[in-house]
């Protein structure tokens, strides 16, 4: 997983294709147009599950997010990858592997509240006469 990582971040196509669990298929078009271009820079690889994929398995899975910057905009590729090993080799599965997510990275924005906050002990806000967390804020 991170070897075919770096070839990406190096552009090394060919080693993407080799890595390629060899189906007769070819890498989906989809795939090729949006992240096999010289027009991305990949970042950082943040690995979330490996599931099998030791020395005595034929078959691994790595949960991962990838983080990109295509236009100078910040993008992560979320997947759970396949692969399968033959001849003592391992190989991406593109189709056994599951694309989560592709998009800009998360801007995420501070949640701001339009009313006051209303604590645990204070009293509840449906009139009731109790605290809050007895009443509401269950």
């Amino acid at each position: 997983m991170r070897s075919r990582f770096t070839a990406f971040a190096k552009g090394q196509w060919d080693y993407i294709e080799q890595t390629r669990y060899p189906d007769g298929g070819e890498l989906s078009a989809w795939y090729k147009s949006k992240f096999l271009h010289d027009g991305i820079s990949w970042t950082k690889l943040d690995i979330l599950s490996v599931k099998s994929g030791e020395a005595s398995d034929d078959e691994g899975e790595v949960g991962f997010v990838a983080h990109y910057t295509e236009n100078g905009e910040e993008k992560t590729l979320q997947e759970v990858s396949k692969f399968i090993r033959e001849d003592g080799k391992w190989y991406y599965c593109e189709h056994e592997s599951r694309i989560i997510s592709s998009e800009p990275a998360s801007s995420s924005k501070p949640f701001t509240r339009d009313q006051p906050k209303v604590g645990r002990n204070d009293p509840c806000s449906c009139g009731s006469n109790k605290k809050y967390k007895k009443c509401c804020g269950k």
